[in-house]
């Protein structure tokens, strides 16, 4: 396999993607009448305002009990299904003592509806963020189904806490938002990792701790990253009643009437591509809201059905932060601070990088934690994989299906199988003699240890070393339990051998930190010791690191010159 699998990978995948016209997202605050501007007035210019768009799923905000008696919803309801959930359940799951109290003001929950023609609704559900502040501030999702080629996603309707801009407010906003993705987690548990778009009024401004969130969780903004962007603000204040007796709006002075100034945002992950981001901003949009609605054109490019695909990445954004920090002083006491400052919580993983970033991450079915160790300076791309074990063992619920295997053998076309867990039916279950890729790839045993067990495993490191200098083998797929440790230790000697620098070998290695298989950084002490490791390292001569590394390589590991020099054929440029 060429080095260019991953553009051979990406236009065959993009290729067959777009199978099915593109979907709209249409997020809209209608406008509670809480200050005596009546429903009956304006329920027509929303209704009319929505059907202009024709949109598959929408997200409305501030339905209030006279919203959900009016003749739109019962207009709406003949096309769209309207998502509900147990609202007297999600009361008692946010500490309603009485769910038969309705607050003042009640408006059930931000609904989410989806067209019946289209999309057919598979689960749905919602929650309240807090009883005590506010009730109808919530979330409600549902997984849709594409009828036009069986496509899957998650979709979310939500509106955050409102009142003030100060940092307690900026902070109730951020616990929305994290609340947002914990559901959004929840569900991919439950329906795999589809890809997902939603929004609403989150009352907060790109910027804010809210989108942080969304941001470092690998969320896309679509006013940031749609094809075609609005160049105008979602928020235009009040509509004000005339002397007709009609309510008229307009849009804000062009000075604040800028995207930047926006409340309403539509957020989606790797998985959907944004072809077009809109304001609405007719007259009738205008006069019926205070708020415009946002208008997402969407495509979903990966399968539901766990088609081999390539995903996007925000872990680049993490390099260049840890490449920042790492050449300062501060280099052993910041790395701490900085994985855990992006990773957040396990279901904010970002292991899931855009085919153009330096991480080259791929999405595997029931794979985790697989990337290409190719595209750090000194190592080519294509050549190389890691990743976790292919075939369950133990509590270890993975296995990869044949739309992994379609990408790991047909479309990378990996030919073997390197294998550092034990030989035994224990640590292999399925696969001590054979692959879980099958009959076509090469199983090579390596069991080895981690991290400074490199240094007495001196014979089986050696017996490693020699497969990666053997041109037969390549394509490569190297692996252990997690592919974290043992794994990591090996890319670790390679990359070292080829030349990449200390601070993008301890990235490298801290980027399994956003996978599922646990924190994993530079400074870590205890099990995982990759100071050691890094700290014998520099104890051989050498005037580089490239250099001690071949000192270890010859003096510890007693490979020859030629070895040394045929890994460094194969890996390096």
């Amino acid at each position: 396999m060429k080095t260019n699998a991953y553009l051979f990978v990406v236009g065959v995948l993009l290729a067959g993607s777009a199978t099915a016209e593109p979907l709209r997202f249409l997020s809209f605050n209608i406008w509670g009448d809480y200050f005596k501007n009546p429903v009956e007035e304006r329920e027509g210019g929303v209704e009319r305002s929505i059907r202009k768009y024709a949109p598959n799923v929408i997200s409305l905000q501030e339905v209030t009990t006279n919203w959900w008696a009016s003749k739109m919803f019962s207009n709406l309801s003949a096309s769209y299904g309207i998502v509900g959930g147990d609202v007297d359940e999600a009361l008692r799951r946010a500490g309603a003592a009485d769910t038969s109290l309705k607050p003042i003001n009640w408006v059930n929950h931000e609904p989410l509806l989806y067209r019946k023609d289209r999309l057919t609704l598979l689960d749905s559900g919602c929650d309240f963020f807090h009883l005590s502040l506010q009730a109808e501030k919530s979330l409600t999702w549902g997984v849709l189904e594409d009828k036009k080629d069986g496509r899957r996603f998650i979709a979310f309707a939500t509106h955050f806490w409102w009142m003030g801009n100060g940092k307690e407010s900026d902070t109730i906003r951020e616990l929305n938002a994290r609340q947002v993705l914990a559901r959004v987690a929840e569900i991919r548990r439950k329906w795999g990792a589809l890809p997902v778009i939603g929004g609403g009024d989150l009352n907060s401004v790109p910027g804010s701790l809210a989108h942080e969130v969304f941001r470092l969780a690998g969320y896309h903004n679509a006013a940031d990253e749609a094809d075609v962007r609005s160049p105008h603000r979602s928020h235009h204040g009040d509509p004000k009643r005339g002397k007709d007796g009609a309510y008229h709006g307009s849009l804000r002075p062009p000075t604040d009437d800028q995207p930047g100034f926006s409340i309403d945002h539509v957020f989606f992950t790797d998985g959907i591509h944004a072809i077009r981001h809109q304001i609405g901003i007719s007259q009738m949009e205008l006069d019926v809201s205070d708020h415009s609605p946002v208008i997402v054109e969407f495509e979903l490019v990966a399968s539901s059905k766990d088609e081999p695909r390539i995903s996007g990445s925000s872990s680049t954004r993490f390099v260049q932060e840890a490449r920042k920090a790492y050449v300062t002083d501060a280099f052993a006491s910041y790395t701490n601070s900085i994985v855990q400052r992006f990773i957040g919580r396990a279901d904010t993983a970002l292991d899931s990088p855009r085919t153009s970033d330096l991480v080259r991450w791929l999405a595997v079915p029931n794979v985790r934690n697989v990337r290409d160790i190719g595209g750090w300076t000194g190592l080519r791309t294509g050549r190389v994989y890691r990743g976790s074990e292919l075939n369950a063992v133990a509590d270890h619920k993975l296995s990869i299906n044949k739309h992994g295997r379609r990408l790991l053998v047909q479309l990378l076309g990996i030919r073997s199988d390197l294998d550092f867990r034990a030989v035994n039916a224990e640590s292999r279950g399925s696969c001590v003699t054979n692959s879980a890729l099958g009959a076509t790839v090469r199983l090579i045993d390596r069991p080895i240890g981690a991290y400074t067990e490199l240094f007495s495993q001196t014979n089986q490191y050696a017996a490693v070393m020699r497969v990666f200098a053997d041109e037969s083998n390549y394509p490569i797929y190297m692996h252990c339990w997690g592919g974290v440790d043992r794994t990591g230790t090996v890319a670790f000697f390679l990359e070292g051998l080829c030349g990449v620098s200390e601070a993008d070998l301890a990235i490298d290695y801290e980027l399994s930190s956003f996978a599922s298989f646990g924190l994993r950084t530079r400074a870590n002490a205890g099990s995982y010791r990759y100071g050691d490791l890094i700290r014998r390292i520099k104890t051989y001569p050498g005037a580089t690191l490239r250099d001690k590394f071949e000192s270890c390589a010859k003096t510890t590991l007693g490979l020859s010159d030629s070895e040394i020099a045929a890994i460094r054929r194969n890996l390096c440029p």
